[in-house]
Formats: C-alpha cells, sequence, structure tokens
C-alpha cells in the first residue's frame, strides 16, 4: 500500500487551480451573455461551422449588393428628374410653337431655343457623388459640350460649315432670306440631319459611353441603371433646339420659316415622346431595385434566423452557469483563507 505525501503546500494549490479554470468559464459565459452566442463557435458547433461561416457570407454579400442599391437608386432618380425637366421644356416650347403663326414660329423661337439648348446641355452633364449620370459607361467625364463656347464647340463649327457649303452664305446673313422652302427642306432631311448621327454626334457633340450602364441589383439579377447622352432622343431634341437658334430662322422667308417652325415641332414632338420612353425604361429599373431589396431584405432575416438558431445560446441556462461558477469561485476564495491559516507556527 502506497500512502500519498501531503503538504500545506499542495492544499494551498488545489483551490488555485480550480479558479483559474472556473474564471476562464466566467468570462466565457459572460461573452454568451452579452452576444447571445457560442463564446466558441467552432468548438461548439465542430464541423457545422462551416454551415454558419457560409451564412454570413451570402448574408454580407446581400449587404453589400443593398448598399450598392442605395448609390444606384439615387443614380436613377436624379436621372429621372432630368428627364422630367427635359420634357416639359420640350413640351412647353412645342405648346408655345403651335400657338404662333406658321410663319413667325421660328423668328420667335430663336432665343427661347438657344437658352433651352445650354439647359439640354447642362442636365445632361448632370452628376451624383463624381459619377455623370448620362455618360453611359464612360461615367468620369463630362458628357457634352456647351454649344456655344468660346473658342466654337466642334458641333457649332460643324453647323456653320455645313449651311455654308449649302447656301453659300452664314446664318446671320441678309442673304439666307433668298433660301427657298425646296432648298431648306432638302438640306435639313440631307446635311443636317447627318450632323445629328452616330458617327457625327460622338464626334462634335458627345463623349458619353455607346452603352448605357448597367449595374447588379441582386445575386442573380441586372438592369440598366441609367440612360446615355446618345440616345436618340437627345439628340432630336437637340437637332430642334439648333433648328431653332442657329439657322438664321429671322433672316429667312416666310416659306422657309413655315418649313423650319414644322421640322421643329416635329423633332420636338417625337423627343418628348422618345424622353418618356426612357423616363419608362428607368421606372422599370426602379421597381426591380425596390423589388430586389425587398427579397434581399427577406433573404438577411431568414440566414440571420438560421445563423442565430445554431450559434445561439440559452441566455437563462448561461446566466445559471456563470452564477454557480461565481458562488464557486468565492467558496473557493473562502476555503483558500482558511488553508492558508494551517500553520504549525500558530500553535508553537
Amino acid at each position: 500500500m502506497r500512502t500519498n505525501a501531503l503538504s500545506t503546500l499542495s492544499f494551498w494549490s488545489a483551490p488555485r487551480t480550480g479558479v483559474a479554470r472556473m474564471q476562464a468559464d466566467i468570462a466565457r459565459g459572460n461573452e454568451e451573455l452579452v452576444t447571445g452566442r457560442f463564446a466558441d463557435v467552432g468548438l461548439a458547433l465542430g464541423s457545422r461551422a462551416g454551415i454558419t461561416v457560409g451564412l454570413r457570407q451570402k448574408s454580407a454579400e446581400l449587404s453589400a449588393l443593398r448598399d450598392g442599391n442605395a448609390g444606384t437608386a439615387l443614380r436613377l432618380s436624379t436621372s429621372q428628374a432630368a428627364l422630367k425637366q427635359m420634357q416639359e421644356t420640350a413640351d412647353t416650347t412645342l405648346k408655345t410653337l403651335t400657338g404662333l403663326p406658321e410663319d413667325k414660329r421660328a423668328g420667335a423661337l430663336k432665343a427661347m431655343a438657344a437658352s433651352q439648348l445650354a439647359g439640354l446641355t447642362s442636365l445632361l452633364n448632370t452628376s451624383v457623388d463624381g459619377q455623370f449620370v448620362f455618360g453611359g459607361t464612360n461615367t468620369g467625364r463630362a458628357p457634352m459640350t456647351a454649344y456655344t463656347a468660346s473658342p466654337a464647340s466642334p458641333a457649332k463649327a460643324a453647323v456653320d460649315a455645313a449651311f455654308l457649303t449649302a447656301f453659300g452664305v452664314t446664318q446671320e446673313s441678309a442673304g439666307a432670306g433668298a433660301i427657298t422652302a425646296d432648298a431648306l427642306s432638302a438640306f435639313l432631311d440631307g446635311p443636317f440631319q447627318n450632323l445629328f448621327d452616330d458617327a457625327s454626334w460622338a464626334a462634335d457633340w458627345s463623349g458619353a459611353g455607346a452603352a448605357p450602364l448597367t449595374s447588379q441589383i441582386s445575386l442573380s439579377e441586372t438592369v440598366q441603371t441609367s440612360a446615355s447622352a446618345n440616345a436618340p432622343a437627345f439628340r432630336k431634341l437637340a437637332m430642334a433646339y439648333v433648328m431653332a437658334s442657329d439657322l438664321g430662322a429671322s433672316n429667312l422667308s416666310a416659306s422657309a420659316q413655315a418649313v423650319l417652325g414644322d421640322r421643329v415641332a416635329k423633332g420636338l414632338s417625337e423627343a418628348s415622346g422618345g424622353l418618356v420612353a426612357l423616363q419608362a425604361d428607368l421606372g422599370r429599373s426602379q421597381a426591380a431595385i425596390t423589388a430586389a431589396n425587398t427579397r434581399m431584405d427577406a433573404q438577411k432575416s431568414l440566414f440571420a434566423n438560421q445563423v442565430g438558431q445554431m450559434e445561439g445560446v440559452d441566455t437563462a441556462e448561461a446566466k445559471t452557469r456563470v452564477d454557480r461558477l461565481s458562488t464557486q469561485v468565492q467558496i473557493s476564495y473562502a476555503l483558500t483563507a482558511q488553508l492558508r491559516q494551517l500553520s504549525l507556527v500558530a500553535y508553537i
């Protein structure tokens, strides 16, 4: 039979060892009470911990998309406001135009159209957070150059050159009064209209990207989230304003003014219809973003519930465990204090 040696030191050391372990357990318990989840998820769940990691990653992806959609929604609402203003201006101009006699339309609209052309340029250069909303895929650069810039813009130079080539006089020359209605009609349908085709628009008017901007709004959905300044509606509107403001309307004969007025009215009408279509397209994108956000919020809630069920702790049980351990620590401290009094010196 073997008897283990006992000493005062071994009595003192035993409670101290137990206290350190219990204090670590109390710290873990308090962490679980605060966070509501296991202090060591890997230890508690084992191989199932990978499932919660995956759920948290998907939830983070949804949060990132949700945050991105906020910026996209702002860009869309800004674009819609600009488009609405362009359309209202075009409709007002058309209403004013149709309320005047045919031979007075073009001359009366010259100053108004020049101002509205400048306004169109400004609206097409609208930016949000440093991004130009009508820049298409080229959002870092203002898409439009002012038509009446100094020195003359490429667009203004092209119009002046085309008019001079066609009629041998400048727009402001008194000789423009000799231009017949048929000659003006041929010019408007030919050389002038060509100034607004794809190639000329890109070369002289717009620095926007060829395609509108698209954005991913959910894990599986991408929609168009901008309108490019290269859209036909903008070109028709610019063409109508240039016709009214910079083709020598006040110097033209009455018959030529009537032709010019009719073309301006037609251009404004078609441009307004195109702007309505653009607003409808962006409106569908706005609705898609709203629906995507609703779905992602529901998915995030589902993921959070699943993670909570796997990682969550019973807070009542954790509180009871912490209280029990705290009591045991206090008992250990009291016992240690009593053991320290067990010394032969006290009996000598």
